[in-house]
Protein backbone atom coordinates (compact mmCIF):
# COMPACT_ATOMS: atom_id res chain seq x y z
CA UNK A 1 0.00 0.00 0.00
CA UNK A 2 2.92 2.17 -0.03
CA UNK A 3 1.58 3.89 -3.71
CA UNK A 4 -1.31 4.71 -1.82
CA UNK A 5 0.10 6.24 1.24
CA UNK A 6 2.65 8.59 -1.27
CA UNK A 7 -0.45 9.75 -3.32
CA UNK A 8 -2.00 11.01 -0.50
CA UNK A 9 0.96 12.48 0.99
CA UNK A 10 1.67 14.21 -2.45
CA UNK A 11 -2.08 15.47 -2.06
CA UNK A 12 -0.97 16.75 1.29
CA UNK A 13 2.00 18.44 0.37
CA UNK A 14 0.13 20.21 -2.62
CA UNK A 15 -2.90 21.68 -0.33
CA UNK A 16 0.36 22.76 2.17
CA UNK A 17 2.13 24.67 -0.78
CA UNK A 18 -1.52 26.01 -1.87
CA UNK A 19 -2.04 27.51 1.21
CA UNK A 20 1.44 28.94 1.29
CA UNK A 21 2.18 27.08 4.90
CA UNK A 22 4.78 25.02 4.33
CA UNK A 23 7.38 26.92 6.50
CA UNK A 24 11.36 26.29 6.07
CA UNK A 25 12.27 22.59 4.63
CA UNK A 26 12.89 21.58 8.10
CA UNK A 27 9.71 22.34 9.10
CA UNK A 28 7.75 21.18 6.06
CA UNK A 29 9.11 17.89 6.41
CA UNK A 30 8.51 17.27 9.70
CA UNK A 31 4.60 18.27 9.00
CA UNK A 32 4.78 15.06 7.09
CA UNK A 33 6.60 13.16 9.29
CA UNK A 34 9.40 12.98 6.72
CA UNK A 35 13.57 13.19 7.03
CA UNK A 36 14.33 16.34 4.59
CA UNK A 37 15.72 14.31 2.26
CA UNK A 38 12.76 12.35 1.70
CA UNK A 39 10.79 15.68 1.55
CA UNK A 40 12.81 16.68 -1.25
CA UNK A 41 12.10 13.47 -3.03
CA UNK A 42 8.79 14.24 -2.76
CA UNK A 43 8.88 17.62 -4.31
CA UNK A 44 11.28 15.81 -6.96
CA UNK A 45 8.30 13.99 -8.25
CA UNK A 46 5.63 17.10 -8.34
CA UNK A 47 8.50 19.04 -10.49
CA UNK A 48 8.39 15.86 -12.68
CA UNK A 49 4.52 16.75 -13.08
CA UNK A 50 5.25 20.14 -14.53
CA UNK A 51 4.48 21.90 -11.11
CA UNK A 52 6.44 25.32 -10.45
CA UNK A 53 7.15 25.09 -7.59
CA UNK A 54 9.63 27.91 -6.05
CA UNK A 55 10.35 28.56 -2.32
CA UNK A 56 10.76 31.59 -0.86
CA UNK A 57 13.06 32.75 1.24
CA UNK A 58 11.64 36.14 2.87
CA UNK A 59 8.28 34.01 3.83
CA UNK A 60 9.97 31.09 4.54
CA UNK A 61 7.43 28.85 2.40
CA UNK A 62 7.18 26.85 -0.65
CA UNK A 63 4.63 28.25 -3.28
CA UNK A 64 3.64 27.66 -7.20
CA UNK A 65 4.95 30.17 -9.13
CA UNK A 66 1.62 30.27 -11.97
CA UNK A 67 -1.59 28.92 -10.64
CA UNK A 68 -1.39 25.19 -10.89
CA UNK A 69 -3.77 22.45 -10.30
CA UNK A 70 -2.86 18.57 -9.40
CA UNK A 71 -5.48 16.18 -9.50
CA UNK A 72 -4.37 12.94 -8.33
CA UNK A 73 -6.98 9.80 -7.86
CA UNK A 74 -6.57 5.86 -8.32
CA UNK A 75 -8.99 2.89 -8.63
CA UNK A 76 -8.50 -0.34 -6.46
CA UNK A 77 -10.29 -3.47 -7.51
CA UNK A 78 -9.22 -6.80 -5.72
CA UNK A 79 -10.23 -9.84 -7.60
CA UNK A 80 -10.79 -13.50 -6.16
CA UNK A 81 -8.93 -16.56 -7.22
CA UNK A 82 -12.85 -18.01 -8.82
CA UNK A 83 -13.38 -14.51 -10.45
CA UNK A 84 -9.90 -14.73 -12.37
CA UNK A 85 -8.91 -16.55 -15.94
CA UNK A 86 -6.56 -16.87 -18.25
CA UNK A 87 -6.89 -15.30 -21.46
CA UNK A 88 -4.93 -16.59 -24.36
CA UNK A 89 -4.39 -14.69 -28.19
CA UNK A 90 -4.74 -18.30 -30.20
CA UNK A 91 -2.80 -19.91 -32.52
CA UNK A 92 -3.35 -16.69 -35.02
CA UNK A 93 -1.65 -14.72 -32.51
CA UNK A 94 1.33 -12.38 -34.36
CA UNK A 95 2.32 -9.71 -32.07
CA UNK A 96 3.50 -6.39 -33.64
CA UNK A 97 4.99 -3.43 -32.09
CA UNK A 98 3.54 0.16 -32.88
CA UNK A 99 5.79 1.16 -35.52
CA UNK A 100 4.28 -2.09 -37.50
CA UNK A 101 6.93 -4.49 -36.49
CA UNK A 102 5.90 -7.90 -36.07
CA UNK A 103 7.44 -9.67 -33.35
CA UNK A 104 8.76 -13.03 -33.33
CA UNK A 105 7.90 -15.55 -30.04
CA UNK A 106 10.02 -18.13 -30.62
Amino acid sequence: MNFIKQIERIKKIHKLIISEKTGTPSVFAKKLFLSRSQLYNELEVIKELDAPLKYCKKRESYYYETSFELILSFSLTTIKDDESREIFGGSNFRPILLDGTLVSLL
